[in-house]
């Protein structure tokens, strides 16, 4: 599975969402139309897990404040 990230999303946080990716937490391939690619960006608090072919949406993550 290729994991494509958005700019804006920091360097710190995108090991984490890896492991919740490859981890089964998001359902791969896609069930719309089968990629197996993942985009993910930051949407404000908002990381949105969604198919890079379809736009199909995996998951909103919001982010907590430190």
């Amino acid at each position: 599975m290729k994991i494509v990230f958005d700019p804006e999303v920091p360097e710190e946080l995108r090991e984490e969402i890896k492991n919740i990716v490859e981890g089964g937490e998001i359902e791969t391939p896609c069930p719309e139309c089968g990629a197996s690619e993942v985009y993910v960006a930051l949407l404000g608090k908002i990381l949105d897990v969604k198919c890079y072919d379809c736009g199909h949406s995996f998951a909103e993550i919001e982010l907590e404040e430190e």
